[in-house]
């Protein structure tokens, strides 16, 4: 053993002296027969010398080699690598051996200058293990994620420093586990890895474990493959010419739009933006409800649409006045100053007259910018109402709000009198269009091609003699023949030229595809624990975004585990959507599953598709608390990386009380399973908190009886009572508790509700509980409250039309409020008081309000098919005549009713100082990082003149953390939260409000 620590330690010395970065033990250089040899000898020798025995302090290579070489080939979260470990050596290691090990581990790297775990979250949970892991370098566990991670680049990585490589590294790594995740952070690991399978030259790791490394991958295919193409994008790197700036304003564009029956309508769009903080600028217009006035005339328009990309109506009540701005009132906005340069660059222009170009099938025009236009094309001229064309010879289109449009065929004479009367320049333009290959994006004014694509030149008709193509020196006449033009690398411009007229057209060659723009859709998991517990413990929310406020989509929600598949559909509503984790689609989809089943897979995968958009995927992890329970056909047993922990139980009826040693859990009683003063110091303060909640398989789902005990206002009770930091103790056992059964979460969640009351009672008063409890204060769906609405007071329903059951007139609802969601999805951005007491017009315009009316009708409609199909033609025929009209005060009492419940307005009223509680009971906190509502809590606590001096942003998060996230809270210092608690009840009401309002839709993934 002697002569083998001799020889690993010459080597790990060497391998210091000629390199400058740290010494991994897995570079050991030793061959397969070598190593079995060397495992041979450690397992004959641990029998009799433990890691705690001095005699391992002469030799502690061979065994530190061996540990090293478990962390490579293994694969699982940690809760496996002592087993694995212990197997191979035939021995079994208690705490103290595996602390031994990690001390060891500790000793050997300061002598050879070894590699330390990263600080990460699962370097922290499971510190032991990270020693073997992390000295394994690119554990097999890794292959894939990294080969896939590295395929997903499009960045020259040669060419940038360590921290560069590490950052553009970790942005194309999708979803990684806790593990991987562990890995990237830590430069010296990353950087040596990447280069060494990129093949650039490092000697940061030593060639025979380069091509350890390259056996390994190569013996997987998909592997192999995907370390092929990142080669083959490192040997073509893109591009590092500088990109063209995108301009300096944002100018929107002008589109009227003619419809089946004649109607004609306004609508604008403007381009997205390139700038680097407009997802930032769009979370916080959504979470502030921006819908503002264009120029203070037009209906409010959702900031969402405007920063779609796509059209939206433009309804215009009057004209704007001369240099009226497009958004009014940006200062009380509240906009960062990085972010308010990027509204005010937005441009649209509405000066009359204006001229449209109408398109080839005359149901849409786009407004022209310039003077310039074409003899051959159909033009829309729209005036102001009540101004006088000269030609009375002009076709009239119709009436859009103050404004009347007319039709104009610019090789009429009529039409070109006005149309040099208002300035515009009439030229024989060249009449043709463009076939090939597409351009590589739609948006780009100057379109892009591939190298070798063809952009084909297609005549419309005959053009004057002398009109030819210009192409760099090449001249081509251009009659009526197609004109082929290959596209090669760099600018060009096409040349039309004509005894009249010069017309260019610019467009760029690129050698390879640029950079993928936004998707139109996007699934993002709304949690950072991808855990088989947090899909239990409804703790895994799904966001669907994207660039536009997309309708009609469906989500499928798939869980992939032990070769079965069981998928589930849901209708999504109008994009931005938030599936939360306590959505009908995750009942559904665990109630097709086996739970145990997944406990024992170890790698389940979760996928997630919206139809042919967006896709995503997501390998579920186990355990990665530092302790987890462990489950035989008897008893249960608390293990950890230190070996099995005592524990205690606490009942149901005294769910505040600590556990208690003594008695055995039986499956027929709930019982709460909870660790025993675990040692903190080397477990973390999580390991309190790894609490598992055990009941039969059959329970009365009615709220079960708990004692309720004496409460005070004070950190910790006595002589009974229970103070703000015991319940808060209790409420973290029980909200964090996993559980076997849906029966036994349902039974879990109740308890936790429970606490949750008691602990809101000490913090906010007994006046403030005793409205939660009336209100019914979880996060209430508008939408949802709408649906109660139209049931209670029977909007929307036609009084002489009956339907034939309760159950016929709750689908009705369901139909109308669906209906309502779809043609109308920013109803609650619209639905405001008006700012004036003495104001008493309606909250909407009219055309909202026949919105509403015809959702009603379309759900008698919708009925009326089934019961035709069903062959009761007299009742579809009665339900086809429904005239479900509403009056428009029914529908403004009936909008502001749910709106005000879904803004929980009466506690609002309690939050003091009341006059700064608009502030907080404006925001939409649906799609809120826990960040974000930290920033707007201490936005309105600086305007407040309660406080003195305001806590910092950390300690803001943790206490709405509480809350929201108590998964979060645990690991951080909560307890010190506790005294803001104590001294600040309107900073409590306050975090406990918006706490209410966010977390039903983000619930404790934030």
């Amino acid at each position: 053993m002697l002569d083998a620590q001799n020889r690993l330690s010459d080597r790990f010395l060497q391998l210091r002296e000629n390199r400058t970065g740290p010494v991994f033990f897995i570079e050991h250089g030793l061959e397969e027969s070598e190593l079995d040899h060397l495992a041979l000898a450690v397992r004959n020798e641990v029998r009799y010398h433990p890691p705690g025995d001095n005699w391992w302090r002469e030799r502690p290579l061979p065994l530190l080699v061996c540990a090293t070489e478990v962390g490579y080939r293994y694969r699982g979260n940690g809760t496996d690598y002592w087993p694995t470990l212990e197997s191979d050596l035939r021995v079994s290691f208690d705490r103290y051996a595996r602390e031994h090990i990690r001390d060891m581990f500790e000793a050997c790297c300061r002598i050879y200058r070894g590699i330390r775990p990263p600080d990460s979250p699962w370097a922290r949970i499971f510190h032991l293990i990270a020693w073997p892991i992390t000295h394994a370098l690119l554990p097999r566990e890794f292959h894939y994620q990294l080969s896939t991670t590295l395929a997903n680049l499009r960045t020259n990585l040669l060419m940038l420093d360590d921290a560069s490589l590490c950052r553009a590294v970790r942005r194309a790594a999708r979803y990684p586990s806790l593990r991987f995740a562990s890995f990237l952070e830590d430069e010296d690991l990353v950087a040596p890895v990447v280069r060494a399978l990129l093949n650039a030259n490092d000697d940061r790791i030593s060639q025979d474990t380069i091509s350890r490394f390259g056996n390994d991958l190569r013996s997987n295919p998909d592997v192999r493959r995907n370390i092929s193409y990142a080669r083959k994008i490192q040997r073509n790197p893109p591009s590092d010419a500088p990109r063209r700036m995108p301009l300096s304003t944002v100018q929107g564009h002008l589109l009227v739009r003619r419809h089946t029956d004649d109607a004609m309508a306004l609508e604008a769009r403007f381009p997205q933006s390139a700038d680097k903080n407009i997802d930032r600028l769009r979370r916080f217009l959504r979470r502030r409800r921006f819908a503002p006035k264009l120029w203070g005339v037009s209906s409010p328009v959702p900031s969402e649409q405007i920063l779609s990309g796509v059209p939206f109506a433009l309804k215009m009540n009057a004209l704007p006045a001369d240099e009226a701005p497009l958004f009014d009132q940006l200062s009380e906005l509240g906009v960062a100053d990085d972010l308010l340069p990027i509204l005010e660059s937005f441009r649209l222009d509405f000066r009359l007259p204006l001229l449209f170009a109408a398109n080839a099938d005359g149901d849409l025009a786009r407004n022209l910018h310039g003077v310039d236009i074409s003899e051959h094309r159909e033009y829309w001229l729209l005036v102001e109402r009540g101004s006088k064309v000269t030609v009375s010879e002009l076709s009239l289109l119709g009436e859009i709000g103050p404004c009347v449009c007319y039709s104009l065929h610019a090789e009429e004479q009529a039409a070109r009198i006005e149309l040099e009367r208002l300035g515009y320049r009439i030229r024989s333009g060249f009449a043709i269009s463009f076939a090939g290959a597409p351009p590589l994006e739609a948006d780009n004014p100057v379109p892009r091609f591939l190298h070798g694509d063809d952009r084909i030149v297609v005549p419309h008709r005959r053009h004057p003699p002398g009109t030819h193509i210009q192409l760099g020196s090449e001249t081509i006449p251009f009659d009526t023949d197609l004109v082929r033009a290959r596209v090669t690398q760099g600018e060009h411009v096409l040349e039309f030229s004509n005894p009249e007229r010069t017309r260019r057209e610019p467009f760029e060659g690129l050698a390879e595809y640029p950079v993928s723009p936004p998707p139109l859709c996007r699934i993002e998991l709304g949690t950072t624990e991808m855990t088989v517990q947090a899909l239990f413990g409804g703790r895994m929310p799904i966001k669907i975004d994207g660039s536009a406020p997309l309708a009609g989509l469906e989500l499928t929600v798939e869980l992939e585990t032990s070769g079965q598949r069981v998928n589930v559909t849901c209708a999504l509503d109008p994009l931005p959507y938030l599936v939360p984790g306590d959505h009908d689609v995750w009942d559904a989809l665990l109630d097709n599953v086996d739970r145990e089943r997944i406990l024992q897979d170890p790698h389940p995968v979760l996928h997630a598709r919206v139809g042919s958009l967006a896709a995503e995927s997501w390998t579920l992890e186990q355990n990665l608390r530092p302790c987890w329970w462990v489950r035989d056909s008897l008893r249960f047993e608390l293990q950890s990386e230190l070996g099995p922990l005592e524990y205690g139980l606490i009942a149901v009826e005294e769910p505040a009380a600590a556990p208690t040693r003594g008695g055995s859990e039986r499956l027929d009683e709930a019982c709460l399973l909870a660790p025993l003063n675990p040692d903190e110091v080397e477990l973390g303060p999580m390991a309190r908190f790894a609490t598992f909640f055990m009941a039969p398989d059959r329970l009365e789902l009615a709220v079960p009886r708990m004692n309720k005990p004496r409460l005070v206002r004070t950190r910790r009770g006595h002589a009974g009572s229970l103070g703000i930091e015991d319940l808060t103790e209790a409420w973290f056992r029980w909200v964090l508790a996993e559980s076997a059964s849906a029966i036994a979460d349902v039974r879990r969640r109740q308890v936790a509700a429970q606490l949750d009351s008691w602990l809101v009672e000490v913090v906010c008063g007994e006046r403030w509980a005793q409205q939660e409890t009336l209100l019914n204060a979880s996060f209430a769906d508008p939408w949802m409250l709408l649906s109660d609405e139209l049931h209670d007071t029977g909007l929307g329903r036609d009084e002489y039309v009956g339907l034939s059951s309760q159950r016929e007139e709750s689908e009705r609802i369901r139909l109308a409020v669906a209906e309502i969601r779809r043609t109308y999805p920013e109803l609650w951005m619209r639905v405001d008081p008006p700012s004036d007491p003495n104001d008493h017009g309606t909250l909407l315009e009219t055309s909202a309000y026949e919105i509403l009316d015809r959702a009603c009708e379309r759900a008698y409609l919708k009925l009326a098919e089934r019961h035709r199909k069903a062959g009761r033609i007299e009742k579809a025929a009665a339900l086809k005549e429904a005239d479900p009209g509403t009056a428009e005060d029914e529908w403004d009492r009936a909008l502001e009713r749910v709106k005000a419940r879904s803004e929980l307005r009466e506690l609002g009223e309690l939050l003091l100082p009341t006059d700064n509680a608009k502030q907080l009971i404006a925001l939409d906190l649906e799609f809120m990082p826990l960040a974000d509502i930290a920033e707007e809590l201490r936005r309105w606590a600086s305007g407040s003149t309660f406080f003195g001096r305001l806590p910092d942003d950390a300690v803001l998060e943790t206490l709405l953390a509480l809350w929201i996230a108590p998964e979060t809270a645990v690991v951080r210092n909560w307890r010190s939260t506790l005294d803001h608690l104590l001294i600040e009840r309107p900073l409590a009401r306050a975090a406990r409000y918006l706490a209410l309002r966010a977390r039903g839709a983000q619930l404790r993934g934030a």
